[in-house]
């Protein structure tokens, strides 16, 4: 293949993901009404989180994975991961709503933080040995949460 040819193929390549990247942002951008996932609920429900961190995290966000930076594609795995994914799950159905700046805000606010915390280097995946874009380097490990002791009774 000549080197017109991979830069054609290239080019054609990063057209359709910037295609792709494009419709899921006018997707989030251009609803008129809220996603069934996107109605608060007072518990946790593990299927409508899974939906909603697949619709509104991962097919928007892109990061580099490698370094510092640890991501786990079973993250429902992770007792910390779900507890920060449904609170920001729970300020998004609060703010998404909201015209004007809200999105922003809850980017700013909410999502950026998460992300931060998820992601590091002594982030809930930093341990994991599963990795989506290099494969299984270990076992699924996902780290244990932290140890307490019994309240002592009065």
């Amino acid at each position: 293949m000549t080197d017109d040819a991979k830069t054609e193929t290239r080019l054609a390549a990063l057209e359709t993901w910037r295609e792709h990247q494009s419709a899921l942002l006018d997707d989030l951008l251009d609803r008129t009404g809220p996603d069934e996932d996107d109605i608060p609920t007072a518990g946790l429900d593990p299927n409508r989180l899974v939906r909603w961190v697949h619709r509104h995290v991962t097919s928007v966000i892109a990061r580099p994975l490698r370094g510092e930076l640890h991501w786990c594609p079973l993250w429902w795995e992770h007792a910390e991961a779900v507890f920060r994914l449904e609170a920001l799950r729970r300020a998004w159905t609060e703010l998404a709503p909201d015209p004007g700046t809200a999105m922003s805000s809850w980017i700013r606010d909410h999502l950026d933080p998460c992300l931060r915390a998820l992601l590091a280097a002594d982030g809930p995946f930093v341990d994991c040995g599963h990795d989506d874009r290099f494969g299984a380097r270990a076992g699924h490990t996902p780290l244990p949460t932290l140890p307490t002791a019994p309240y002592p009774a009065a």
